[in-house]
């Protein structure tokens, strides 16, 4: 059974776990329905930022420093927009280079993923279409608005398992994620009834996607290529992952409520399983890997082992961009570390102390903490 980020029978985000409790506070200020366009620098130190509420800019100065914690995504983005990153390619968008790192944008990782389905009575313990699940629906409203408990406390993937593809592998490779109901296409094409199905991830993927810009509009979405499957090691793990899974779904256990799949496939038709996988697998919402952290002998590390930005003083990231290497599992709580981690490292730079321990680079944290054991569903 997964860990959920839960608190009261709902889900915890970090806006709510962190900001909400202190919206009072007179040291936090809180802007929304605003666009960040591009970084400030006195020099080679990051000043503030400058960012746009409706299409007025505005502009925000750091009296110590600057953090960037917009995910995988955005933090490159922003960097970027602000001259960090590879020079050859900010000057050839026409923006002026402040720090020359070919890293920025780069090393892209995502947990690639394929999605099973099967029918399943309207009567199982399922999320579904119908007049049964109706009525299940509506009597679970009233519990959870009286106990916050019961059937919407559900994250849907309530369960899992971390898989090693074969017997010579010491450290699970795969990651199942089974649903209690219809999963199809992110859950945008919907059916009637009920049904049961399963994720296969391959936790380390071997390709490498990038972030670069669109434009030099901030408001312009960045230009993301997840290079799913560039690798094809990567398509080799997945097959086998989904002939584990489906097998594990076609054994005597689900025989009493085991229907027709939704994409029916036999577990032993590689050709029909290839064909499935190119059409239909996607991304499990797991970007990482964008701003590395890396030593000073790693030319695409970004950040280093206390999340400064190289060759600018005042600036650092904390976010999953900084995954030198994707973990081996979901990337919610471990990303919460992070910033856990960077503030305990800012307030004892702050005291002048030197801090016990960093984020080791090869590792993307410290003792206690190991995120290869943190398997944490979010």
């Amino acid at each position: 059974m997964y860990q959920v980020t839960q608190k009261d029978g709902e889900r915890c985000s970090a806006a709510k776990a962190y900001l909400t409790p202190n919206l009072g506070r007179s040291n936090l200020s809180i802007v929304t329905h605003a666009v960040s366009t591009r970084l400030l620098f006195d020099g080679r130190r990051a000043s503030g930022i400058e960012y746009l509420q409706g299409n007025e800019p505005r502009r925000v100065k750091a009296r110590r420093e600057v953090i960037a914690s917009a995910g995988a995504f955005g933090s490159p983005q922003l960097l970027l927009l602000s001259g960090i990153g590879p020079g050859a390619e900010l000057q050839a968008m026409g923006i002026p280079v402040v720090c020359d790192l070919p890293g920025v944008g780069k090393n892209l990782q995502d947990h690639i993923d394929h999605v099973q389905t099967w029918r399943v009575p309207s009567h199982s313990e399922s999320f579904g279409v119908s007049m049964r699940g109706t009525a299940k629906l509506t009597g679970a409203i009233f519990e959870w608005r009286k106990q916050r408990s019961g059937m919407l406390t559900s994250n849907f993937a309530e369960a899992g398992a971390f898989v090693c593809s074969s017997p010579d592998v010491q450290v699970p490779d795969l990651q199942l994620h089974f649903v209690i109901g219809i999963v199809d296409d992110h859950a945008r094409k919907l059916h009637a009834g009920h049904g049961m199905s399963c994720h296969v991830s391959v936790m380390r993927p071997y390709s490498r996607g990038e972030v670069a810009l669109r434009s030099r509009d901030a408001r312009d979405a960045p230009l993301i290529d997840p290079k799913f499957l560039d690798d094809e090691r990567d398509f080799d793990l997945l097959l086998r992952g989904t002939q584990i899974q489906q097998r594990i779904f076609e054994s005597r256990p689900f025989d009493g409520v085991r229907g027709k799949m939704l994409y029916p496939v036999r577990a032993d038709d590689e050709a029909a399983l290839t064909d499935d996988i190119r059409r239909r697998a996607d991304t499990q919402y797991h970007p990482a890997g964008t701003c590395k952290m890396g030593p000073p002998s790693d030319p695409t590390a970004v950040v280093d082992a206390q999340l400064r930005v190289r060759g600018i003083d005042g600036l650092r990231v904390a976010d999953a961009s900084i995954m030198p290497t994707l973990i081996g599992g979901n990337t919610n709580a471990p990303t919460i570390m992070i910033g856990e981690k960077l503030v305990r490292m800012l307030r004892e730079h702050a005291r002048g102390a030197r801090p016990a321990q960093h984020l080791r680079p090869n590792s993307v944290t410290s003792s206690p903490i190991n995120l290869e054991h943190q398997e944490t569903n979010a």
